[in-house]
């Protein structure tokens, strides 16, 4: 069951709204997007998926599959709304497999996370979508390491075995790049849908599913409606 938090609509406010919810894949999403995205008459949605696809191996799809999956979506979402896509961020390689204990198909996981960015690039393309390449900046911030600095989970910082949800920094650079990509690109947009797995969710964060605390969606409505 999806559980947001609302903020009350006033003059010149954005309602922002958190519908990440763990564990999803593609698939789930298409089952949802209807319920909780398009029925709630969204001005823009803000669509990143793909980690379980390539690395949860109960929700592992092949590529063909997700690539389908991900192509439906965007045609489903575009027909009533604004669309901004996010690549997928990196990942630890180490962590990754440690916790599932072998490489998937005969890649490692950076490289699955590598090939599903590169199905979501040429589809942004294709489909004339805004897109954010996440992997690319958080690569640039650092990256997934097992270092205490890391701004993804790990044993030094969070004493996880993780390797692929952000931390409070981490999240707050993904809410900040958002952010910057609406100012530039869709300032007047007024409700917003962030939709995703767990990593929109805010796993682990402060008000994890809702749009106070920690989590992206948090931080792009605690800035968005700041700026008002």
């Amino acid at each position: 069951m999806l559980v947001t938090t609302e903020m009350e609509t006033q003059e010149n406010q954005v309602t922002v709204i958190n519908a990440g919810i763990r564990g999803n894949n593609t698939s789930d999403l298409l089952i949802r997007v209807d319920k909780d995205i398009l029925d709630h008459d969204p001005e823009l949605v803000v669509m990143m998926v793909g980690t379980n696809d390539m690395l949860n191996l109960p929700k592992i799809l092949t590529l063909m599959q997700y690539e389908s999956n991900y192509q439906e979506l965007i045609t489903k979402i575009k027909k009533k709304s604004k669309l901004l896509l996010i690549t997928i961020p990196p990942v630890d390689n180490e962590s990754i497999t440690k916790r599932i204990g072998r490489d998937l198909y005969g890649l490692s996981s950076k490289e699955r996370v590598d090939v599903a960015n590169t199905i979501i690039k040429r589809l942004a393309l294709k489909n004339k979508c805004d897109l954010i390449d996440l992997n690319l900046i958080l690569t640039a911030c650092g990256g997934a390491t097992e270092n205490n600095e890391s701004i993804f989970q790990n044993m030094a910082n969070t004493n996880a075995i993780d390797g692929l949800h952000p931390t409070k920094s981490g999240y707050l650079t993904i809410g900040s790049v958002v952010y910057q990509a609406i100012a530039c690109f869709m300032p007047n947009v007024k409700r917003i849908f962030c939709f995703g797995d767990s990593i929109t969710f805010g796993y682990r964060m402060a008000g994890e599913g809702k749009v106070i605390g920690d989590s992206y969606p948090a931080v792009l409505n605690r800035i968005l409606n700041s700026t008002k």
